[in-house]
């Protein structure tokens, strides 16, 4: 493995307020809206990954899947698109899907705890150029949580990928947990996490033995604002061309929405349909129409009581994208979410 010394370098939801604690494990995050509506876990598996630092008692990727497991039990489950992907060889754990706690806990488990270590390359900035794919087919602000040793001897500069990966999807934060034993490892993370607008640097050991580090990294990528005064977007609650019927991969989200407004039973909704501009005005009322009380439906069956939602619907009147593409026109076939009073 190449090493340098660097001279002077130090080696949709308004939710519970309240985090409990069992044993060691911790609940998920609450009080916050999403900052994202993608996120995409990237490990490091290369050889150097597989090693045990000075002192430590376990390889790194062994604490990088209880670090991974812990901040799986906390990410709130707010409607984000999310996957796990390795890299040193480049593999797709889980694809970017709607978020789901158990299919992310499986794919962290099966994250190898042992691999050789010899004679193989660890092409860092390959793997973050290799993102591009992932990132080419997802909309909106994405982050990508990397864990690595921030180890390279193969392929392009890193630091030079993440910034051009940056300037390609300007919507990209590339946040970085560090797993680095040397102060080139060090260095490199830190450049990595620089490459976006506001993107975060943590020691990845550090999290391990810091409860309120953990929960304050997790807040810091994942939760926006506080969720009462804002409009909140179910993302991935969209409908299919000319149907009202809520798809398969929308009930996850709708069925987060009813766990935070059981756990919040002074929150009023407004449930607001939409749709594309094919067809005619009035027709496309009475479509967001039914799409809305489709959503309403769905949360009253689930223990909402209608006196705590309204549903309306605005036609054609307010897209989010292109009425000009087959992919701006699904964008638009959506129902939003709006907290009307608290």
């Amino acid at each position: 493995m190449r090493k340098r010394t660097i001279a002077g370098w130090c080696v949709f939801a308004v939710t519970l307020g309240v985090v409990s604690v069992v044993g060691s494990a911790r609940a998920e995050i609450t009080g916050c809206s999403p900052k994202v509506d993608n996120f995409v876990l990237f490990v490091d598996q290369s050889g150097s990954m597989y090693q045990t630092p000075k002192d430590a008692k376990e390889v790194k990727e062994v604490s990088v899947k209880k670090v991974l497991s812990q901040m799986n039990d906390q990410i709130p489950q707010l409607g984000y698109k999310g996957g796990l992907t390795l890299f040193a060889p480049f593999a797709t754990k889980v694809p970017v899907a709607p978020y789901s706690r158990p299919v992310m806990g499986a794919g962290i488990t099966s994250i190898p705890d042992d691999q050789p270590v010899y004679w193989r390359m660890t092409p860092m900035g390959q793997g973050l150029g290799d993102l591009n794919g992932v990132l080419a087919g997802l909309h909106g602000k994405t982050a990508v949580v990397m864990f690595s040793d921030g180890e390279q001897n193969e392929g392009p500069d890193p630091v030079a990928t993440a910034q051009q990966l940056v300037a390609a999807h300007p919507d990209l934060c590339i946040h970085v947990v560090s797993f680095a034993d040397s102060a080139y490892g060090i260095w490199v993370n830190l450049r990595v996490s620089s490459a976006g607008k506001g993107c975060r640097y943590a020691d990845g050991p550090g999290l391990l033995a810091d409860a309120g580090k953990m929960e304050q990294f997790v807040r810091d990528v994942f939760c926006g604002a506080a969720a009462a005064k804002q409009k909140i977007v179910l993302r991935g609650v969209n409908f299919d061309f000319d149907k009202a019927v809520i798809r398969a991969d929308g009930k996850p989200v709708l069925d987060a929405a009813i766990q935070t407004l059981k756990e919040q039973p002074d929150v009023r909704v407004s449930v607001e349909g939409h749709t594309d501009s094919v067809g005619s005005d009035a027709y496309n009322q009475r479509l967001s129409e039914r799409r809305a009380q489709a959503v309403a439906d769905y949360l009253a069956a689930g223990g909402i009581a209608r006196s705590r939602m309204s549903a309306r619907g605005y036609g054609e009147s307010k897209p989010v994208a292109s009425n000009a593409t087959d992919d701006g026109r699904a964008q638009n076939r959506r129902v939003e979410l709006g907290v009307i009073s608290k």
